[in-house]
């Protein structure tokens, strides 16, 4: 009950960020039944560089740092900083803004903290002052005497950025507006991004500020006002999940067959909204990208060169291959033995003894959609931390 009335008292641009939350969290996307998170990653990582889907809200950035430089001063501060975290889940749950908040239902029994989550972003983007350290060495070493010449004697190593903005007074057994970030906060990760990743999507979308409901990064008007060879690059990654959305579509599409022949009614008709999906598909996707003239290598070798390491020969494959079925144009994709043929290996080879397809005893525990949804690249998480960062830097007005 009181996660319902949480819910019913919450103020509409709080429930629109809880259903962004539920909806990153359900995200169909996230499931790679066929293997194709390598490439899916590069691509997120050369336009998001340092996020990940995992994240939550921005202001993370700035609560592990302050929980972290409080806890160096214990005598235990591994302990102390586990414990500030797990108390900091209490302060944000009573404050007006906690949509996103990591253990709202665990409390302090969560078993994965936001520094784990959210660390590789602070060593991407600079907040943590040494990106080398681990989280232990972060907090023993922050703090600690350093051997230098004598003009300095009392210098001591910062592991987090010296330009942090300082923690409110009483954190973390308060928190002055949960997850809204204070426009000083703001303007401070908006530099910290642009300082890291100049050129990218990301720091373009510090800038120019990505709509609410924007399902996708192409589709939002910040696309609109790229320069020309991240235009391109986003032309890539749109092509890239459409040409792929269909083989996805396919293997759905037979594991729901396998379900109604098994006699199976938990989702309802699943094969036929598939098939009508698939339907769609092959009438969109040639009006995305011009499978003639796409040169989906040139796509492979910058992630490939993003990565520092080629992609898994089988994952090139894979793509090749369900290009070469498309090319081919069968007259239903549905009804092409090539397609499913391709489809169904790429999963018993990515899944093995996890493979849905021809399984019997996997068959009832799907729900409906395994890795159906359309490749967005951490949209929707990266659309909520910019958002966030944009409503902080609109605070200057009512700060002031």
């Amino acid at each position: 009950m009181p996660s319902l009335i949480a819910w019913l008292d919450a103020s509409a641009e709080e429930q629109r960020r809880m259903r962004d939350i539920i909806r990153l969290f359900a995200d169909r996307e996230s499931r790679d039944e066929l293997g194709l998170g390598q490439l899916r990653d590069g691509i997120a990582d050369l336009l998001f560089p340092g996020t990940s889907t995992l994240l939550t809200r921005a202001r993370y950035l700035l609560f592990v740092p302050w929980v972290y430089q409080l806890a160096a001063r214990s005598s235990d501060p591994v302990s102390r900083a586990d414990r500030l975290e797990r108390e900091l889940i209490s302060t944000i749950k009573g404050t007006d803004d906690y949509a996103g908040l990591l253990g709202m239902q665990a409390g302090v029994a969560l078993k994965t903290l936001p520094s784990s989550i959210y660390w590789s972003m602070l060593r991407h983007y600079g907040v943590l002052g040494a990106p080398t350290l681990s989280r232990e060495d972060a907090l023993r070493m922050d703090g600690m005497r350093l051997a230098v010449e004598d003009d300095a004697p009392n210098a001591r190593f910062a592991a987090w950025s010296h330009s942090l903005p300082t923690a409110p007074d009483g954190f973390p057994g308060t928190a002055e507006g949960g997850f809204a970030l204070r426009r000083e906060e703001a303007a401070w990760l908006r530099d910290r991004i642009l300082d890291a990743a100049p050129g990218t999507y990301f720091a373009h979308l510090t800038s120019v500020a990505p709509q609410a409901d924007s399902p996708t990064p192409w589709s939002d008007p910040a696309a609109r006002e790229l320069e020309p060879e991240l235009s391109r690059l986003l032309a890539h990654a749109r092509s890239f999940s459409a040409v792929m959305h269909g083989a996805q579509l396919i293997y759905n599409l037979m594991i729901a067959e396998q379900y109604e022949a098994a006699g199976l009614e938990r989702v309802a008709e699943p094969a036929a909204q598939y098939r009508s999906e698939l339907d769609d598909w092959e009438q969109r996707y040639p009006d995305i990208v011009d499978l003639s003239r796409w040169d989906h290598d040139e796509l492979i070798a910058r992630v490939e060169i993003e990565r520092g390491s080629p992609i898994h020969p089988s994952t090139r494959r894979f793509v090749d291959g369900w290009l070469k079925i498309l090319r081919d144009r069968p007259v239903s994709l549905a009804a092409s033995e090539e397609a499913r043929r391709l489809v169904t290996t790429r999963e018993r080879q990515n899944k093995g003894a996890q493979s849905r397809l021809n399984n019997p005893r996997r068959l009832p525990g799907w729900g409906g959609g395994s890795g159906a949804g359309e490749l967005v690249f951490r949209w929707p998480t990266v659309r909520g931390i910019l958002r966030d960062l944009h409503d902080g830097l609109s605070r200057q007005a009512l700060d002031a």
